[in-house]
């Protein structure tokens, strides 16, 4: 089988959801042509070599001012020049901004239909299955799409990035794309970047806190123990609703999605909404309700208020 991904570049660097899905497709598809599209300005050697270690066997590139800034219609070009010369069964891209745009133009050329922000992919026998969380994440579609190649996205955050990689440096092959005046109609102007003073995406470890958490002021404790840990701390929509602590440290379906090693839940009593942003590691659960539904999400529960247990557990940790 021939796979293909959609190699996104962000702030002159790979979007590390690529290297996610890179890691997904060697467990899953591990006898399988693994080969990454990278559309570029200028390629940097330096990309291929760490899509090469993630597992990419081989790299199609395009070098193109036009390419400079992701526009539709020169990237859709591009990819198509790369399916047309490769001839994938599948094809991937995370499921960003650009990848939400991508994937379905691709497919609807295509004639087809595409599964986007899928969870999971698996095989049953010759059958790509693509797993998506449908009911605010209670319950699980697992879809087969119908054609000769499978367009899809992943859901940020959906796949662990193989922290020790050992591939090799990939195949490279340069793909001339020649970009017409249509190709253009849509001019780039400008970049303007929302000021987020909070980046959870690349914490290793949050302590966060929902309703249980009790007031603004109890906060304090989730901070001194993620300031032990080297860590970040977060909050449920409920939390920042009643102002107990900014925006910018949602977690879930409406805030930031994070794939920490670890994950300590203080006070969360584990909705589907906060659930459906938290892919991590080690799920650790503080909370006096025994029957919370977080417990069964859990690697480990502790039964107990958290304002006793936190203090005891900074303590320890000191």
């Amino acid at each position: 089988m021939k796979i293909l991904v959609f190699g996104q570049i962000r702030d002159n660097a790979i979007e590390e959801n690529v290297l996610g899905i890179l890691n997904k497709l060697s467990e899953v598809f591990a006898d399988s042509e693994i080969s990454l599209a990278l559309l570029a300005n200028q390629i940097n050697n330096d990309w291929v070599e760490e899509l090469g270690k993630h597992g990419a066997k081989k790299v199609y590139t395009v070098e193109a001012s036009e390419l400079e800034n992701y526009l539709s219609y020169p990237y859709v070009k591009s990819m198509l020049e790369i399916i047309e010369k490769t001839e994938p069964s599948l094809v991937l891209a995370a499921g960003t901004v650009f990848g939400e745009d991508l994937i379905p133009r691709l497919a609807v050329h295509h004639g087809i239909s595409c599964a986007q922000r899928i969870v999971d992919i698996s095989l049953d026998i010759d059958n790509i299955l693509f797993h998506t969380p449908v009911r605010d994440d209670q319950a699980m579609r697992v879809t087969k799409l119908v054609g000769a190649i499978k367009f899809a996205t992943t859901r940020t955050g959906a796949f662990f990035i193989n922290e020790n990689p050992s591939g090799k440096s990939p195949e490279v092959e340069k793909v001339e794309v020649t970009f017409e005046a249509e190709d253009m109609l849509v001019k780039h102007i400008e970049i303007k970047k929302a000021e987020r003073t909070v980046n959870l995406k690349d914490a290793k470890l949050i302590v966060a806190g929902g309703r249980g958490v009790g007031g603004k002021d109890n906060f304090q404790i989730l901070k001194d123990l993620a300031t032990l840990l080297n860590g970040e701390i977060g909050a449920t929509r409920a939390c920042t609703d009643l102002h107990w602590i900014e925006e910018t440290y949602e977690i879930g379906q409406t805030g930031q999605s994070v794939s920490p090693d670890i994950y300590i839940a203080a006070g969360i009593s584990g909705a589907p909404q906060h659930l459906s942003g938290v892919k991590a590691k080690t799920l650790i659960s503080i909370n006096k309700d025994e029957g919370a539904p977080i417990f069964n999400y859990s690697d480990y529960g502790i039964v107990g208020d958290l304002h006793e247990i936190l203090p005891i557990l900074k303590k320890k940790l000191e």
